[in-house]
């Protein structure tokens, strides 16, 4: 890279053109000359993009505190004459377009280091398959799998490595990621298919290492810490502690005990399952966990204390109304718009869900009332986290009472509500800020938020609670957390943008998809979050 594109070798006399252009106040020649050298010099462009990102970044950054007091500001004199400046206007929108294509790619900002999931494997596939999580994010397949234990309860689950290797895990069962070319078996059986690319990949037993050079092979634990090992094809070597290789060949068997590996007559171990049970097994969970989700859908519409219930079911390209199913309350009133929303796939290769991108894009609601207590869940595909705040639920403006849901650039969940609304945010907005949960690694990955919010009898603090399908996180920062909440409204809603911010510049539109929303009216315990989690998840 030329160095002048370089953090710290921006040319001075640009900087002040490029702010001028991005505040809109350049007379007619200073424009004419940032858009001459932005065309002939591409450290010049660079330094452009760099402006306009944290122009953009530092305008979203006041956006989402929605901590700054109102003040009126003049409008900036302009230069232009109305020919030049519509002239002006084309050429600026001409320029912004072939710039936004460099914007469009991504790239980390240069003085900032690069979000990336520091994982060794994935999950490729499951067929029934439960796993023991103590905290952060659920097991699934297509989530990227850091070093650490994985706790097989029940099932089968296929795990690729980042090396090239595949391993078929059968539940009960514990295996522990080391590396891209490493794990340990604590228990349980497994099978390994190592193409050539991955020759090398070690799987260690208690006192055992498994050293592939190309095959498969199955591993079997037992319950005295020995293993025993069969070779189908290819060939393995099992060091013990003493350092010497046993090779092992297709047909060959050891058992593994005590630090060595003693070659023995080959003989049942029970099954291995293959990837291709696993995808056949897959198959058919979807459909019975689809067709599961449905009978707990039809029950749910039930509850007396549903506000709106929403399942996205049967959605087709002409359809522009969201239907709410709850067999009480508001009815066909409280149906939602969709508003540029398009129709994909949702959780199940069945069900419909609707995708959201484009600033445009939302679902309009109208809901009235107040409610001493709520409880909003959506099913949701997170495909990346654009924006400073990115909507779940959001009422117009922010007036008082009135609340808003969303998830924050760093993967927090977010949960405001104020008796002033947004005349005194500074001294009223009651701000819930939960643990970081989402990551990039969980992109495209379907997921259960809830929120949880109890005013109390008005003396209290409130009580908000986030969740993760259905795993409450911990509060990790907000905002007049100590004061009661006030009697909270909806009123005129977007699911998955903002129609009517405080700040006319602020975009939240989210970006991915929601196939199942719910407000109730009242605070549901963490039993019933986890039951609904468990009844709906794919």
């Amino acid at each position: 890279m030329d160095k002048t594109s370089q953090p710290g070798a921006d040319d001075p006399s640009l900087t002040p053109l490029i702010l001028g252009h991005l505040d809109g106040r350049l007379a007619d020649a200073e424009f004419e000359s940032l858009e001459q050298r932005l065309a002939s010099d591409p450290a010049a462009r660079a330094q452009y993009v760099r402006l306009a990102r944290l122009d953009a970044e530092l305008r979203e950054d006041v956006a989402g505190c929605e901590s700054l007091p109102q003040v009126a500001v003049p409008k900036p004199v302009t230069f232009f004459s109305p020919s030049r400046r519509m002239l002006a206007v084309a050429a600026g929108i001409g320029l912004l377009a072939g710039l936004s294509v460099l914007m469009l790619r991504d790239e980390p900002h240069p003085d900032q280091p690069d979000l990336v999931t520091r994982g060794v494997a994935v999950i490729s596939a499951e067929a029934g398959a439960v796993w023991e999580r103590a905290k952060g994010p659920a097991f699934a397949v297509g989530v990227a799998l850091a070093p650490g234990r994985l706790v097989l309860r029940e099932g089968l689950a296929q795990i690729d490595f980042y090396g090239g290797a595949s391993v078929s895990l059968s539940g009960p069962a514990e295996l522990e990621l080391i590396g891209p070319d490493e794990a340990v078996l604590h228990r349980g059986r497994l099978r390994a298919d190592v193409p050539p690319a991955a020759r090398g990949f070690e799987v260690r037993t208690a006192d055992v290492r498994i050293v592939d050079l190309g095959t498969s092979f199955g591993l079997a634990t037992a319950d005295d810490d020995s293993a025993e090992v069969v070779v189908f094809d290819g060939e393995v070597r099992a060091i013990g502690s003493d350092g010497a290789p046993v090779p092992l060949y297709g047909g060959d068997a050891a058992k593994l005990a005590k630090g060595s590996a003693s070659p023995q007559e080959k003989r049942p171990l029970g099954s291995f399952p293959s990837f291709a049970q696993i995808v056949a097994g897959a198959g058919d969970r979807s459909e019975s966990r689809y067709a599961a989700w449905k009978q707990a859908s039809a029950d749910r519409r039930r509850d007396s204390r549903l506000v709106a219930y929403y399942d996205f079911e049967g959605l087709t390209e002409v359809t522009r109304r969201l239907e709410n199913r709850a067999t009480t309350g508001g009815g066909s009133e409280l149906d939602g718009g969709i508003v540029g929303a398009r129709v994909a796939q949702g959780r199940w290769a069945q069900k419909t869900a609707l995708d959201f991108r484009r600033e445009g894009d939302r679902v309009r609601f109208n809901i009235p009332g107040e409610f001493p207590t709520l409880t909003l869940y959506a099913w949701v595909r997170i495909d990346a986290l654009d924006r400073n705040l990115n909507s779940l639920f959001l009422t117009d403006y922010f007036d008082p009472n009135e609340i808003h849901w969303q998830v924050s650039r760093n993967g927090t969940l977010h949960f405001a509500t104020s008796p002033m609304g947004a005349v005194d945010i500074d001294t009223h907005n009651r701000r819930f800020y939960s643990e970081t949960f989402w990551e990039p690694g969980m992109s495209g990955k379907w997921t259960m938020l809830a929120v949880t919010a109890d005013r109390g009898d008005g003396t209290k603090p409130g009580t908000v609670v986030h969740y993760v399908d259905g795993r409450a996180l911990r509060m990790e920062s907000g905002t007049q957390m100590h004061k009661p909440l006030p009697k909270m409204r909806i009123g005129q809603a977007d699911l998955g943008n903002w129609s009517d911010p405080i700040w006319t510049y602020a975009i939240r539109t989210l970006n991915g998809r929601i196939d199942e929303f719910a407000i109730y009216q009242a605070a549901l315990s963490a039993a019933e979050i986890q039951q609904i989690y468990q009844q709906g998840k794919p």
